[in-house]
């Protein structure tokens, strides 16, 4: 086992935790920093100033039925897609603190003074130009398929854009923008046209992202990471579905059950 520690930064939820227990199987775990998530302002401003008023507030509209009606229907099938897997808070396992803001001073004086051989993060939000310097790699778990899926809910988009073929993980370093860093490797899912949902989607996606980032953590740790990128997909950043976004989403979820199966 790689002695250099890991340091993670990672907001609190059940796949954050199924990452976790992943890479302590694996690794020495110097830290788990679990960031607050108080940064709902701030990205309401960013989205009001970038998309304006009425697709925010068509973005809130879905967020209530998501709670109300997509949520609770899609308990059932991930409790199944996670059986078997760790997905216990690993507070009494792991040695964990809990910050306001991934860009605060505990969190830059902790990466100083652990000197982590790979910082690894979920979740968080952007980290700051002077975080970033403070450790050689940072490797980030996405639900997308960079560069064309950026930003949330990448497989959700893939379907409603028509390309379930890119509905995937991608693991890569991180850079100052949003998604754009360089790819350590990416993996696709399978649709079940039938049983996915928004919420089932990002689920399948960190499984799928699992031992990408294991394979990716060992490289940084011997200094042998290969990063590439992908010229071959438009970039652009996604952000959360209004109510119109989830009339498209669902079209293509029923065309997807209307097509003929294909034999293995």
């Amino acid at each position: 086992m790689p002695t250099a520690p890991l340091l993670i930064l990672a907001e609190r939820s059940a796949t954050t935790y199924l990452l976790i227990n992943a890479l302590a199987a694996h690794f020495e775990i110097a830290r788990v920093v679990f960031v607050g998530g108080h940064h709902g302002r701030k990205l309401l401003r960013y989205r009001l100033k970038r998309l304006g008023m009425w697709v925010v507030a068509g973005q809130i509209a879905f967020l209530v039925y998501d709670r109300l009606w997509i949520r609770p229907r899609s308990r059932k099938q991930i409790a199944w897609l996670l059986a078997g897997h760790d997905i216990r808070p690993p507070d009494d396992r792991l040695p964990v603190i809990e910050v306001e803001s991934v860009n605060g001073p505990e969190v830059s004086t902790l990466i100083s003074a652990v000197q982590p051989g790979a910082v690894v993060v979920s979740g968080t939000g952007i980290i700051a130009r002077r975080v970033l310097a403070l450790a050689p790699t940072f490797i980030n778990i996405h639900c997308g398929i960079t560069p064309r899926y950026r930003g949330v809910h990448g497989a959700y988009w893939a379907i409603t854009e028509g390309r379930p073929d890119l509905a995937g993980t991608t693991v890569h370093l991180i850079d100052p923008g949003v998604d754009t860093g360089a790819i350590l490797g990416q993996a696709v899912i399978s649709i079940d046209p039938h049983t996915d949902t928004y919420r089932t989607l990002p689920v399948k996606q960190y499984l799928a992202g699992l031992p990408l980032m294991i394979a990716a953590v060992e490289a940084a740790l011997a200094d042998q990471l290969q990063p590439y990128q992908r010229d071959d997909l438009a970039s652009q950043q996604w952000f959360s579905p209004t109510p119109g976004d989830h009339l498209r989403f669902r079209r293509q979820i029923n065309r997807l059950r209307r097509a003929p199966m294909r034999s293995p």
